[in-house]
C-alpha cells in the first residue's frame, strides 16, 4: 500500500487490513509504537511491548508485522501522514505570498522586502509549531537516527525528505531561482537544525536568534528582483 505525498510515494510494508475493525486495530498498533518511541526510543520497540501498549493480543502485532523492520518503517509512514497538513499549510501560505504581489511590486526592492518578511514569518511559525510539539520531534529524531542502521527505514526517510524538498523546490522555481534544488536543501536543513536546537534547549522559542537566522537565510536565497513563473496550484 502506498501514500501519495507529492512527488514521492510512501510505502506501507506490513500486512494490509481490509475490514474497518482490522484497520482500526492496525492503526492502534502504529500509534502504540509511536508512544513507545517517545518513552523508550526505537530500541524499546518489541512485539510484546507494542501489544501491551496498544491493548491488543500479541498475535495481532505479529499478524500485521511479522518483521520489526516493517513495524518501524510503517510507523514512520503513519507518522509522516499525520504531519502532511502542516507542510501543506506552509506551502500554501508561501505560494500565496508570492502570487499576492503585483508585477511592479515583484520587480521592486520593496516587494522583495515584503516577501522576505512574509516568508520569515511563515517559516518561524512553522518551526515554533513543530518544535513546540516535543513528542513528535522526539519521534522524528529517533526515526532519523535509526535510519542509519535500518535500510528499509533509510528508504522511507529518503522518500519523505524528497517529498518535502520537492515542495520547497517548487516554491523557488516559482521565483525563477537558478538552483531551486540547492535552495530547498538549505531551507529544509535549516528548519531541521533549528527545531533540534530548540528541542535541545540551545535556542529558546522566542529567541531573537531564531528570527535573525531565518531572515538571513531567506535574504540570501531570494533574488534582488523577484519574477514569478505561473505554475499550476498544488493539490
Amino acid at each position: 500500500m502506498t501514500v501519495d505525498n507529492g512527488k514521492s510515494e510512501l510505502v506501507y510494508h506490513g500486512r494490509r487490513a481490509q475490514r474497518a475493525d482490522s484497520r482500526q486495530r492496525r492503526k492502534a498498533i502504529l500509534e502504540a509504537t509511536l508512544r513507545l518511541i517517545v518513552k523508550e526510543g526505537i530500541r524499546g520497540i518489541r512485539h510484546r511491548a507494542v501489544a501491551r501498549e496498544a491493548s491488543v493480543p500479541l498475535a495481532a502485532t505479529t499478524y500485521y508485522f511479522k518483521d520489526l523492520s516493517d513495524l518501524i518503517s510503517d510507523s514512520f509512514t503513519y507518522f509522516v501522514e499525520q504531519g502532511l497538513e502542516e507542510t501543506r499549510q506552509l506551502q500554501e501560505d508561501s505560494f500565496a505570498a508570492v502570487r499576492s504581489l503585483q508585477a511592479e511590486e515583484r520587480a521592486s526592492g520593496e516587494g522583495r522586502k515584503q516577501l522576505i518578511q512574509q516568508l520569515t514569518r511563515f517559516i518561524l511559525t512553522h518551526v515554533r509549531a513543530q518544535a513546540g510539539d516535543r513528542d513528535r520531534r522526539l519521534i522524528e529524531l529517533a526515526f532519523r537516527n535509526e535510519a542509519l542502521r535500518n535500510e528499509q527505514l533509510t528508504r522511507a526517510i529518503r522518500m519523505a525528505n524528497q517529498a518535502t524538498e520537492s515542495v520547497i523546490g517548487e516554491f523557488f522555481k516559482l521565483l525563477d531561482l537558478p538552483d531551486a534544488q540547492a535552495a530547498a536543501q538549505i531551507v529544509h536543513g535549516t528548519i531541521l537544525n533549528l527545531e533540534y536546537q530548540i528541542l535541545s534547549g540551545a535556542i529558546a522559542l522566542d529567541s531573537p536568534l531564531l528570527e535573525r537566522t531565518v531572515t538571513m537565510m531567506i535574504r540570501g536565497l531570494i533574488p534582488a528582483t523577484v519574477t514569478v513563473t505561473e505554475m499550476a496550484p498544488q493539490s
